[in-house]
């Protein structure tokens, strides 16, 4: 098959979509598929080969952060024009979302698109948003309607309304097609997660030395990988730690892996949580280095309430890391209490408490670093990549079988 993937984001930005679908073209490669990625261009894209193609992007960023694409329709069709693609993938609905419909309708070819975004928990990132929620929050009726329309009907209507102009949808995790069941769709829904690198299962020599450099002579080594923003809800992972250093003393430390808005407000509130000597910020690491700290580590902690599938806590399964999270959609999809981890409600106390017995409990976290990596073992990205083809070959079928129907009717109707 020959495959388009089109994307708002992709790598060297480094952010679950990016991963995802770079894992999909390279295992889709290695089962023997053409895959085309459309792309931003970042002016540094690192090394692209002859099937990426990267359109413009705005010099204005989403909290700075995420570049905004640029229109592309006309650029991406002279692409299409001579790739013969069999089926488009697209893994947005906004902004180069629009393209791929576009581009579907005129080339007349199947469209799948992968809900990878609660988009309705992200609306924080939207300037005008904020400014009204912030005087919802403060009792202005208007605004508060205008933000509860915003979330219950809008965003939902047009979220419903481009995956009904699609053939098939993916969802990450199973809890998140349940999700999608109420809009109704009528085309087929698949859980077809992101897979897990060959890599994300090697041991790391150097895993030793980074354990050395952050324990300091305490007993426990815990770590998180995240985008450093509001929705991963990292402000409540801190506020657990504190709680867990004041009952059972100065005897872990935890690394932070990932960049954002909140780094700086989150190393203060480390400061004043009387962490600053037991947090360590390490800023971005090369998704292909990560595997040497969770190498290092005894525990990964999770905070966040906002994933649909959670790629960070497999990537830390996959290196026998047990895992301690908050029970919250996606989360729980992977996460199986006393199998490969623990989950908690959302409170902080409770949080603690499970942290606390865990570490207490160390022959049942011996026990579990084996069910971390049998959970990982079931998400190898060539396992993925051949569930992914398996529906793209369906939805093609079926499409060409519509297509043939739609032309015996047109030909009856022209010798009737």
């Amino acid at each position: 098959m020959k495959i388009a993937l089109i994307t708002n984001n992709y790598l060297p930005f480094v952010a679950g979509v990016p991963i995802s679908v770079n894992r999909l073209a390279v295992g889709l490669r290695e089962l023997g598929h053409t895959v085309y990625v459309f792309a931003p261009d970042y002016k540094n894209n690192g090394c692209d080969d002859e099937y990426t193609f990267r359109f413009p992007t705005m010099r204005s960023k989403i909290k700075n952060t995420i570049p905004i694409p640029i229109h592309a329709y006309s650029e991406i069709t002279r692409k299409f024009d001579i790739a013969d693609i069999d089926i488009i993938h697209v893994h947005h609905p906004v902004l180069i979302g629009y393209t791929a419909l576009h581009l579907a309708k005129k080339y007349q070819k199947p469209l799948v698109f992968t809900y990878h975004t609660r988009y309705e928990q992200y609306l924080h990132y939207l300037e005008l948003y904020r400014s009204i929620n912030k005087r919802a929050e403060r009792g202005h009726r208007l605004e508060k309607a205008i933000t509860n329309c915003l979330q219950q009907q809008l965003l939902p209507g047009y979220l419903g309304g481009y995956m009904k102009r699609c053939d098939m949808v993916f969802a990450p995790t199973e809890s998140i097609r349940e999700n999608l069941l109420p809009y109704n769709l009528n085309i087929p829904i698949r859980v077809i997660p992101t897979g897990l690198p060959e890599s994300a299962f090697s041991m790391c020599k150097s895993s030793a030395d980074i354990r050395r450099k952050f324990l300091n002579e305490k007993k426990y080594l815990f770590c998180t990988v995240s985008r450093l923003s509001k929705e991963k809800n990292l402000a409540f992972m801190l506020y657990g730690l504190a709680l867990a250093k004041a009952q059972i003393g100065d005897c872990f430390n935890t690394i932070i892996i990932g960049d954002g808005p909140e780094k700086e407000s989150l190393k203060h509130l480390a400061k004043d949580l009387g962490l600053e000597n037991s947090v360590f910020f390490l800023g971005t690491i090369p998704n292909d280095q990560i595997v040497m700290y969770h190498g290092a580590c005894d525990l990964f902690l999770f905070s966040s309430l906002t994933e649909t599938q959670g790629i960070v806590l497999l990537e830390a399964m996959a290196a026998s890391l047990p895992v301690l999270a908050i029970k919250a959609t996606g989360v729980s999809d992977v996460v199986k209490n006393g199998e490969n981890g623990f989950l908690t409600e959302n409170d902080v106390e409770n949080w603690a408490i499970k942290l606390i017995l865990l570490l207490k409990k160390e022959n049942r976290l011996a026990d579990m670093r084996c069910g971390a990596k049998k959970t990982a073992l079931q998400y190898t990205q060539k396992k993925i990549a051949a569930k992914a083809a398996e529906c793209y070959q369906e939805i093609i079928i079926k499409s060409l079988r519509n297509s043939t129907k739609r032309n015996i009717t047109l030909n009856r109707g022209v010798f009737s």
